[in-house]
């Protein structure tokens, strides 16, 4: 399950336009989603709070081993209109699953607002803060836009001064959540000293970079990722319609010279059928500690399917299900890793990775995958069978249409009695059916339980990009919350005889997620670690 924090910083990145996959350290999302997933160390509980779209509260308490705590702070410029109640919130949006991202688009600029002659619109920024009881640590993390392609990024860890008197050496385990959320150590445990991140992302579209330095042991790093055959998505389209436009109003010799009777050009190539249609991205990352002295460097390739735009156009071959491989290596140590993700049904994707060192030849392989399983939340309240309408319109247009077959026999004569009581609905109402009504309804259901993730077309401009994420409207919101499943059941089974499962649902208006880590092969420890954790937002 997703904490609260890197949900609000997901929503936000879409608020502004940024693209959250175009990026090194997001390489090998597609598997981790299913071969990395955390299992809850002990009993957690977390409460969120919005007081108001740009103001964010939260509370974590761990109960086990020992009591620990944690209050929350997120500040953001952008309202996040989608983050609310936990029964309002789309279930696929707080759990980390697979899924293919369409191609990345140069971030907007953020939108102009001018008051006496100034532009007043200020910079895109999110603040949060998160204080850790009862070690009294305080973490941080600032991060805002200098320009429409860079941002910057502002981690920091404080820790009080260790006491005078000496503690027993013995330390206490902490559930660790994200790198933005790091547990600290209790204050028996020896202190480590605090640190500062700076890191500073430049993306776009094309190509993705990200420098970094970290204060505590004077590191300093970048990574970079390049995507071939990139194009801007809202140019695409624009090009599209000028070649459709074109291919429709073109003159009569190129229609009989060039143009054949099915609008292809006479020497196009046929487009088979099958195969795999997406995007390669290649990136690496190089390190180096100036207090250690000591570098690092590993490279990456990754091929992802492109999700098709519903609804496809007549003519078109069958979209690619969603599939991603990557490959990463590391010379210096030689490590080599390949890993392969696709989705095969509306409801289960599988992954598998393999991993070996090419100097000791020691190797690890992992399998698993993710099932959604739980019967949507819309079709707990339908009824069984159709009944009457409940618009008194179409009562009295029924009426109406039953009482004038007599007197109207030349007019209504070869349609039904559906076709006429459609026309008196319109003639009354100005609307659609209800029949067009259902028919509608029937095909989004069928488009949210297709495999193939939606993709629909986003405004060009800046205003229409940046909102792309928080500017959904309530109605489409709330569909997708009363189609989706409302539970998902994940599996790893890894090289050593572990075996690992999480089951994380909506149980009522909480977010449960319940992990068990067993050995088969150990008799006198076959359960490793067992957890379960409760997310409320309100």
């Amino acid at each position: 399950m997703l904490p609260f924090t890197a949900l609000l910083l997901r929503s936000y990145y879409g608020a502004i336009g940024w693209n959250e996959d175009n990026s090194y350290s997001q390489l090998t999302r597609a598997s981790s989603s299913l071969l990395d997933f955390q299992i809850p160390q002990s009993l957690i509980l977390q409460l969120a709070n919005s007081p108001t779209p740009i103001f964010f509260t939260s509370y974590a308490l761990d109960a086990l081993p020992q009591l620990n705590g944690s209050i929350s702070y997120i500040t953001t410029s952008e309202p996040l209109e989608d983050i609310g109640p936990s029964r309002s919130i789309a279930f696929r949006d707080v759990v980390e699953r697979f899924r293919v991202y369409p191609p990345p688009r140069r971030p907007p600029p953020k939108d102009e607002v001018w008051l006496g002659g100034r532009r007043v619109e200020g910079r895109d920024y999110l603040l949060y803060s998160r204080l850790h009881l009862p070690s009294l640590h305080l973490s941080g993390l600032a991060t805002t836009r200098l320009t429409p392609t860079l941002q910057a990024h502002l981690a920091f860890l404080s820790q009080p001064a260790p006491p005078s008197t000496t503690s027993s050496p013995s330390g206490s385990y902490t559930h660790s959540r994200v790198p933005s959320e790091t547990s600290v150590p209790s204050p028996t445990a020896p202190s480590t000293p605090g640190n500062v991140l700076l890191s500073l992302q430049h993306d776009t579209g094309r190509y993705s970079g990200e420098y970094t330095y970290s204060a505590q042991d004077g590191m300093f790093g970048w990574r970079g990722l390049f995507n071939f055959g990139w194009q801007d998505p809202d140019f695409a389209v624009a090009a599209a319609v000028l070649r459709e436009r074109e291919s429709s109003s073109g003159s009569g010799s190129d229609a009989a010279g060039d143009i054949g009777p099915e609008g292809k050009r006479i020497d196009e190539e046929e487009m088979m059928d099958g195969g795999l249609r997406g995007r390669f991205s290649a990136g690496g990352e190089v390190y180096f500690s100036a207090k250690q002295r000591s570098f690092g460097i590993s490279t990456g390739l990754r091929f992802t399917t492109i999700p098709p735009s519903l609804p496809l156009p007549p003519g078109s071959p069958p979209p690619s299900p969603p599939t991603t491989l990557t490959l990463l290596y590391n010379p210096l140590i030689g490590f080599l890793s390949t890993a392969y993700s696709a989705q095969i049904s509306p409801t289960v994707a599988l992954s598998s990775r393999f991993g070996v060192n090419v100097y000791s030849y020691e190797s690890d392989l992992s399998i698993g995958g993710e099932w959604w399983i739980g019967r949507r939340r819309g079709k707990r309240n339908l009824p069984t069978e159709p009944s009457e309408p409940r618009d008194p319109t179409v009562a009295s247009a029924r009426s109406r249409a039953s009482t004038s077959g007599t007197g109207d026999g030349a007019d209504l004569r070869g349609e039904t009695e559906e076709e006429s009581l459609r026309r008196s609905k319109l003639s009354l109402l100005g609307e659609a059916s209800l029949r067009d009504k259902e028919v509608e309804d029937r095909k989004v259901e069928k488009q949210l339980d297709s495999p193939i993730p939606l993709a629909r077309p986003v405004g060009s401009g800046a205003q229409g990009r940046a909102k792309e994420g928080s500017s959904a409207s309530a109605s489409a919101s709330t569909l997708a919350v009363e189609n989706e499943r409302d539970g998902v059941l994940k599996a790893r089974l890894s090289g050593n005889s572990s075996i690992a499962l999480l089951y994380e649902a909506r149980i009522r208006n909480c977010f449960v997620s319940f992990g068990v880590v067993s050995d088969l092969l150990s008799r006198q420890r076959p359960i490793r670690s067992i957890g379960v954790e409760v997310q409320y937002f309100s």
